[in-house]
């Protein structure tokens, strides 16, 4: 099944309308649950007659359930809130690395509880890697089987250049694809085949890890839920990042919106392995760290296929070896962190966002980034774009990104509550 249009594209039918308003309902216990039915009325501007209707077939939907009300300061009778349920509906999420599948499995609410992970071999074809997602999805399917459940969306995260609309992976090079695939039509097909555990209108979304990764930050943070302008750098071992503006991810039009580890910030620099000369990444990126640092001649193109498997080492080896005084590394770290302000000042300058949240290995080096990013910060001179900017290190930087598939999993459904008509 293809993902249904967003409501009130479709001419305006009574039952547009009505799933329309189911989706408000919806989407406002995503961000806050659970909620008195006066306060949903309230947040969706809807009446309390109709919202007493909404919520009776969301139950039946099995969508939502009432919780006694337990705040000992409220006064008067009391009364139940509604919340989203997690005793029917399963959610799904899938993180490609390569090397391995991350897995894991939750709710609707965006709250996930059961993990687990699929090994693969080194560097695998596409075509062949997506034998292993099928593993996965198997798994998956048996978990939702034997506790009931029944998996009503997926998110497959990538990391790499993913069109979320068309539903195409278009590369990953990190994972050595290097051609578009149509990565949520055959996680599809793949669920088609299974009996049992997946609902026959299951939705699926795809997206670049990064993406993820920021609807994770902004929950963990907590953040206010209509954000005008927040924007993210990091990963977990390549620089990319993403845009949420209006409570929503910014994709752009082939979903690359916030891929700021290929902007070009040094013309004359090296030549990057996405194939462009003197991206942010051949100036911050880890694989160009490590290699400056190692001393023992490994090149960045050697360590790029092993970030997945080995960027927490890497990470925790440069932090060990310049805590002990190491000059080398001191000195290259120092470089990066004059390269990061330049990349700040620039996702300044073009997003103008009032947060920035940096996290994944970049956060991780903090400690020796932040001094000569803030002095070359202080250098430019205080435009409004970075003056007004609050820039926020995530403290927990290697935090997995099945989070935010979560997240994203349960605010489709939210958007398309017609998926669990049936």
């Amino acid at each position: 099944m293809n993902p249904p249009r967003p409501l009130g594209t479709s001419g305006g039918s009574i039952v547009d309308l009505r799933e329309h308003n189911l989706s408000q309902v919806l989407l406002v216990l995503a961000a806050e649950s659970p909620l008195s039915r006066s306060k949903i009325a309230a947040r969706t501007g809807l009446g309390i007659t109709a919202m007493t209707k909404l919520i009776a077939e969301l139950r039946d939907r099995q969508l939502v359930i009432e919780v006694s009300d337990t705040n000992p300061a409220a006064m008067g009778r009391p009364t139940n809130l509604i919340a989203l349920a997690r005793h029917h509906w399963a959610t799904a999420s899938l993180s490609l690395d390569n090397g391995t599948i991350h897995a894991s499995i939750g709710g609707i609410d965006g709250k996930h509880s059961t993990a687990f992970s699929v090994p693969t071999p080194m560097s695998l074809e596409i075509d062949e890697y997506i034998e292993y997602v099928g593993i996965a999805l198997n798994q998956i399917a048996a978990e939702c089987r034997s506790s009931g459940h029944e998996l009503l969306a997926v998110e497959a995260s990538v990391p790499g250049a993913v069109n979320s609309s068309s539903g195409v992976m278009m590369r990953s090079i990190l994972n050595g694809w290097s051609r578009p695939y149509p990565l949520r039509q055959e996680l599809l097909n793949l669920l088609s085949h299974i009996e049992g555990g997946v609902s026959p209108s299951i939705l699926v979304g795809i997206d670049r890890a990064t993406n993820y990764s920021l609807l994770s930050r902004i929950r963990d943070l907590e953040l206010p839920g209509e954000i005008d302008s927040v924007a993210h750098l990091g990963g977990l071992y390549a620089v990319s990042g993403g845009i949420y503006s209006r409570s929503a991810l910014e994709h752009g039009s082939t979903g690359l919106a916030g891929e700021f580890g290929h902007f070009v910030i040094d013309p004359a620099g090296a030549q990057c392995w996405c194939g462009r000369r003197g991206c942010v990444e051949t100036r911050i990126g880890l694989a160009c760290l490590y290699a400056r640092c190692s001393g023992s001649g490994i090149t960045e193109a050697e360590l790029v296929p092993q970030l997945a498997q080995r960027h927490e080492k890497m990470v925790g080896e440069l932090l060990a070896r310049a805590r002990a005084g190491e000059q080398v590394v001191l000195r290259e770290l120092d470089r990066a962190g004059y390269w990061l302000g330049i990349t700040v000042d620039t996702i300044a300058a073009v997003v103008n966002p009032r947060t920035l949240i940096i996290d994944g290995y970049l956060a991780a080096l903090q400690e020796f980034l932040r001094p000569e990013m803030g002095k070359q910060l202080a250098s430019i001179g205080a435009l409004p774009s970075i003056a007004e900017l609050g820039i926020i290190f995530a403290g927990d930087p290697f935090a997995p990104v099945n989070n935010g598939m979560h997240i994203a999993a349960g605010r489709a459904v939210a958007q398309h509550p017609a998926a669990a008509a049936h």
